[in-house]
């Protein structure tokens, strides 16, 4: 049964699992290193970095690192927190700084801040994932970082000048941790993916906002 469901979910939400991979895909492709902040274990990231030159993951947490590791999804991997480790990167040392769901464990001027180191050490470009606003997270997997501590608006992110794509569905559909707030949980599973059709060009309406900005 649990194949069977797996098949299906994959036939029916596959082209949106990959739609955000994807996204970034089409964004770096002129683009040789990549440094990604904050990277944990993302499988997705073995696309993204796989033609470039040099990859860097930047994580503090030494389990979601070292399972990385084993996958090869970046060619270089620093374990640091963040916030000691942005400022011993020159200016322009890489074409792209990636930080996925990052910003919102963060205070929020703490998260002024890493925009700017991002900015910074970026030649061409600056991607950000967050949800739109703030959503309450709770640490979990005894991993204190996954904590949410500030939100990042549609309209907050534009004004800094980023475009931006809407992921993850219409936004009051999920809450903590990406989970479905209704029931039978399943059908608005499907109904969530769904609505990205419509939010991701009105990324104002999504859950998540793919931030990107030129430099």
């Amino acid at each position: 049964m649990n194949t069977i469901k797996k098949n299906i979910d994959q036939f029916l939400l596959g082209p949106f699992y990959r739609q955000f991979t994807n996204t970034i895909y089409k964004e770096t492709r002129d683009c040789k290193s990549l440094l990604d902040i904050g990277c944990g274990f993302n499988p997705a990231m073995k696309k993204i970095t796989s033609g470039m030159e040099r990859s860097v993951g930047l994580d503090a947490f030494v389990p979601s690192i070292e399972k990385a590791k084993k996958i090869n999804t970046h060619s270089e991997f620093i374990i640091e927190d963040v916030m000691t480790a942005l400022e011993k990167f020159p200016d322009k040392s890489f074409d792209v700084v990636t930080a996925l769901d990052l910003i919102e464990h963060l205070e929020k001027e703490k998260g002024l801040w890493l925009k700017q180191q991002m900015e910074r050490i970026a030649r061409k470009k600056t991607i950000i994932f967050t949800p739109n606003g703030f959503v309450i997270q709770r640490p979990y997997d005894n991993n204190p970082w996954q904590e949410h501590k500030s939100g990042w608006e549609y309209d907050e992110m534009k004004n800094y000048g980023y475009t931006i794509y809407g992921f993850g569905g219409y936004k009051k559909l999920r809450g903590e941790r990406f989970a479905i707030r209704y029931k039978p949980r399943i059908l608005w599973k499907y109904f969530s993916f769904f609505t990205q059709l419509f939010t991701f060009h009105n990324p104002d309406k999504a859950f998540g906002i793919l931030c990107i900005k030129q430099l």
